[in-house]
């Protein structure tokens, strides 16, 4: 019997498929058999539309479609064929049936609209267990099919479903399968590849694991591990270590130098850890079911798993390891390809985590060509992933910028989609997905400091600290200025020279998206003469609601004039900037409104022949609020300030340098230096749960004032 393509990915033993368009294998729909709750149901020729009215008043509705199935047929897995059109917000969508008066269900959070897609789901797959408590009812009767969804309705909202299916599918899906083949050594070098640059540390910590038996972890983490306890008894201190842990990291630095050395001990311990893993995590419930199975993790733990099984290949691991790694790759793959799980954990659909779903399902897809699910796959992986970076990387000119405020995830990011476009070529499908990637990479460079290496630490970024001798990369003059202003990306940047000493100042108004966005708008960063002086101090942890990690992510924690007891906002729109140059000069200008009911405002005057900024710092509101406003200055590892008459004075050993702050007659000054209790000030975030001290400056302007001027020049 002929299936959908949908299905491919399951072992049928029956399927029993009802279509308005008709077909060998289908039976047609009889429309007596639907029964809809609030909206008016349509035949059309091929396929049934439900129509809603809008109510007007922005209130979330439900409403569903009912399908009973005719001689109730033993299943264990339904589905059908939906198109979701005109809902100002979807909560969510589900599909089900009913049993004992109860609707049994698995929900999706994150569907698309105007765009016609296979809804479907198995009582064994991963995703209905983790929807609903770890449950795998066995076949049953199921005497309908049940669609569901609650949102917002716009004008003329309503869905259009073609086709439902019902089948029954083995307990294994042996047939999908067929013959094993080697997984491509293109597929299998490129992701080593992806792997070595996610972890460039790898050896070492490998190493240590081996030597020590501590358990390395992302962020060049090491635990302490006694033989004696079967996880590292820090595991649970925060949510970074378990998703680590549960990615299955350990294992792929361990593979990873395997690679290196061809010393079989590091093979072996990983393998050991991916057995305790499925044991301990995929046989049987974990009990930390949001890290065990957290979206990016499952997908991070996919490719271990892929990666694992190229090297039980080339090593000949036994047939029954094999086919146990190979089930549990095809339970993840099928995982990964649910609607119901795509990007799970987040708010919304367009996320980076999404991204890292997508690679790895296609990676499996090519992986094991042979298998029956490979193209559809592959296919599902490209158009998800071309669909996200539509959304969440904005095209400026020649450069492509993801939109998640952080340079630090840009620069992941372009590593990932350099994957994913690699991989779409192997697939022999035509993307735009290369040129996107070489576009990220051009943003990347232009992002980079004079030493070529080190960026801000904009957003949820990990900050490289100056050296305590400076970077002597980063004292080549560049012998011409660049003055990139990117609107729509919110980045102004100006690279020019001072005294033959290369100078790069970075403005910020980034606001397209809130993912790991800080309270950072019309923020700057300033770097001369190899040293960092003006800094973003970078952030700490995920872990946003703790002192340390809030303050950094917080507007204090950023060099601009702020309201130190405001609530700010992150929400995407509200703030912009623009700016242009002119010779011998460039201005930047920006503004937001992050604080209700106030406007900010900032203009940067430069000259492009030396280091000279003149700033003007405002606000506009129904009070008089730049009083209690505060100018904040956050300098550099080893960068120091002094208080000189009206204004202040850096300097740093490595260079021979200064910086002059000139500010009007009465503001005060204070001056903070590693502090981090209340109130928290010079400290800058250095990667996971480390930070370092620094010195910050705050500035009370004068009260009589209706905006703040002031003067940076070099000396």
């Amino acid at each position: 019997m002929a299936f959908s393509s949908c299905l491919d990915d399951r072992d049928l033993l029956r399927c029993e498929h009802f279509s308005l368009s008709g077909g060998a294998d289908s039976q047609p729909i009889d429309t007596t058999r639907l029964h809809c709750g609030l909206g008016s149901v349509t035949v059309e020729a091929d396929h049934v539309a439900v129509v809603l009215g809008a109510s007007g008043d922005g209130a979330a509705i439900s409403e569903q479609l009912r399908f009973t199935v005719p001689e109730a047929p033993q299943s264990n897995g339904f589905g059908l064929r939906v198109r979701l059109r005109g809902w100002e917000k979807i909560s969510y969508i589900a599909i089900g049936h009913t049993e004992e008066g109860i609707y049994r269900h698995a929900k999706a959070t994150h569907p698309l609209q105007d765009e016609w897609f296979d809804f479907c789901i198995g009582f064994r797959d991963l995703a209905w267990g983790w929807r609903n408590g770890w449950s795998t009812p066995q076949e049953r009767p199921i005497s309908d099919v049940r669609f569901y969804i609650k949102g917002v309705p716009g004008r003329n909202a309503g869905f259009d479903f073609s086709d439902v299916w019902l089948w029954q599918e083995a307990d294994q899906p042996n047939l999908v399968f067929g013959a094993d083949q080697p997984i491509p050594t293109e597929v299998v070098s490129n992701l080593i590849d992806y792997q070595r640059a996610c972890f460039p540390d790898y050896g070492r910590l490998a190493r240590d694991f081996m030597k020590s038996g501590r358990c390395p972890l992302a962020g060049n983490i090491l635990l302490d591990w006694p033989v004696d306890t079967p996880l590292p008894p820090k595991l649970h201190d925060n949510g970074t270590y378990q998703y680590s842990w549960h990615s299955q990291h350990p294992a792929v630095l361990l593979m990873l130098l395997h690679v290196d050395t061809n010393d079989f001990g590091p093979l072996f311990a990983a393998r050991d850890l991916i057995v305790d893993w499925l044991e301990r995590s995929f046989d049987k419930p974990d009990p930390n079911v949001k890290y065990a199975w957290y979206d990016h993790g499952v997908a991070e733990r996919t490719l271990a798993l892929v990666t694992l099984y190229a090297m039980g290949q080339r090593h000949g691991f036994d047939a029954r390891f094999m086919t146990r790694l190979r089930r549990a790759i095809h339970g993840h793959a099928q995982l990964l390809a649910s609607l119901v799980f795509y990007a799970g954990h987040q708010p919304i659909r367009y996320h980076n985590h999404a991204w890292f779903q997508d690679l790895a399902l296609m990676t499996v897809g090519l992986a094991f060509p042979g298998w029956a699910c490979a193209d559809l796959w592959v296919e599902t992986a490209l158009l998800r992933a071309t669909d996200q970076f539509s959304k969440l990387i904005v095209r400026d000119g020649d450069f492509a910028v993801l939109a998640e405020n952080s340079i630090g995830y840009h620069l992941g990011s372009q590593r990932l989609v350099s994957t994913i476009g690699v991989f779409a070529a192997l697939s022999g499908r035509e993307t735009e997905i290369p040129a996107i990637a070489r576009a990220l990479s051009t943003f990347s460079s232009l992002m980079r400091y004079p030493d070529g290496q080190r960026t801000l630490a904009q957003g949820d970024t990990y900050r490289r600290p100056n050296p305590p001798e400076g970077d002597p990369g980063g004292c080549k003059p560049y012998g011409k200025r660049e003055i990139t202003v990117l609107p729509r990306a919110g980045y102004a940047i100006a690279k020019a020279d001072h005294a033959g000493r290369p100078f790069m100042l970075v403005f910020l108004a980034t606001s397209l998206t809130a993912t790991h966005k800080h309270a950072d708008n019309l923020s700057f960063t300033l770097y001369l003469d190899g040293i960092e002086w003006l800094i973003d101090p970078s952030f700490y942890s995920h872990e946003y609601t703790l002192p340390l990690p809030a303050y950094l992510r917080g507007p204090l924690a950023h060099n601009a004039l702020v309201l130190p007891e405001a609530d700010y906002a992150i929400t995407p729109g509200i703030a912009r900037l623009w700016g242009a140059e002119v010779p011998g000069h460039f201005s930047f200008e920006g503004c937001h409104e992050a604080v209700p009911s106030v406007t900010f405002s900032r203009q940067i005057e430069g000259a492009t022949d030396r280091l000279e900024l003149r700033v003007t710092d405002s606000l506009e509101s129904d009070t008089t609020l730049l009083a209690q406003a505060r100018l904040m200055f956050h300098c550099g590892e080893g960068v120091k300030a002094a208080i000189e008459g009206d204004g202040l004075r850096l300097s740093h050993p490595a260079s021979d340098l200064s910086l002059r702050i000139d500010l009007p007659e009465g503001c005060q000054i204070a001056l903070f230096h590693g502090q981090e209790e209340k109130p928290i000030g010079g400290v800058t975030g250095l990667g996971f749960l480390r930070s370092g001290a620094i010195t910050t400056i705050e500035v009370a302007p004068p009260r009589e004032l209706g905006s703040l001027a002031w003067r940076l020049c070099a000396l």
